[in-house]
């Protein structure tokens, strides 16, 4: 799951009053569908990408697909591959490089989509207990692309998120599931300051914390504090996971 990659060493760290331990570390590819392909296709080409893992020897990164429902993102579909650490990610990286199946891997997904990749930190914000993840269920991921306003940065952002984490546990079962903080490593001009995302049962789920949001002074507080900090748009996804670790 997502949150016990992201979340459950944070946990411990917590409890244990101890310093957090360094981020995750995800790997985003933003794409477009090429003419005439689809998510079947793409699929496909997973299908082909973990087979020749398995007969590499290599170890499966786990990895989300989310699908843009709503908003003005300039992608149709994130890939995001996500690894414990950063030196998880470079240790996958060289161990995939050495193994020679990447470039037929990359013709697969070519040919479905172009894609443009990244690489950002996560941290998690907020999770709520015993949250189970089917490898086959779908979520809503609700993501806020953000830029700090004038005179912020990444210094007000520990406070913010602290804030954000505990207005979260307050609402009880219809906060968040999961939510966390992306902070880009590689980016571009105009590209987001941050982005944070939070998981959703369904639209249904995310109306009722959005109801809480402007119907409590909990709520409201937090919100007051955002707009403080970042300007953000928002947009909405459908998600899954499509690569399950090897021990699964």
């Amino acid at each position: 799951m997502l949150l016990s990659v992201i979340g459950l060493c944070l946990t411990g760290s917590l409890l244990a009053a101890e310093p957090p331990p360094p981020p995750a570390i995800g790997e985003p590819w933003g794409c477009n569908y090429r003419d005439g392909k689809d998510f079947d296709d793409k699929m496909k080409a997973r299908d082909y990408m973990v087979a020749q893992t398995e007969k590499a020897g290599l170890q499966a990164v786990p990895a989300w697909h989310m699908t843009q429902i709503k908003g003005m993102a300039p992608v149709q579909t994130l890939w995001m591959d996500v690894h414990p650490n950063l030196a998880a990610f470079g240790t996958s990286s060289a161990a995939w490089e050495a193994s020679g199946i990447g470039p037929a891997v990359q013709a697969r997904f070519d040919a479905v989509e172009e894609c443009t990749s990244g690489l950002s930190a996560l941290s998690a914000i907020h999770e709520q207990e015993n949250d189970e993840e089917d490898g086959d269920e779908t979520s809503l991921v609700v993501t806020l692309a953000c830029n700090y306003l004038h005179g912020r940065g990444t210094q007000h952002m520990p406070d913010l998120t602290n804030h954000m984490g505990m207005t979260m546990a307050s609402m009880g079962a219809d906060a968040p599931g999961f939510s966390y903080l992306r902070t880009p490593i590689t980016g571009g001009p105009n590209f987001p300051d941050v982005f944070i995302s939070s998981v959703f049962d369904d639209m249904a789920h995310w109306t009722r914390w959005v109801g809480l949001l402007y119907s409590t002074d909990a709520g409201e507080s937090m919100l007051n504090h955002m707009d403080m900090i970042v300007d953000c748009n928002i947009s909405m996804w459908s998600s899954q996971q499509v690569v399950l670790p090897a021990e699964e």
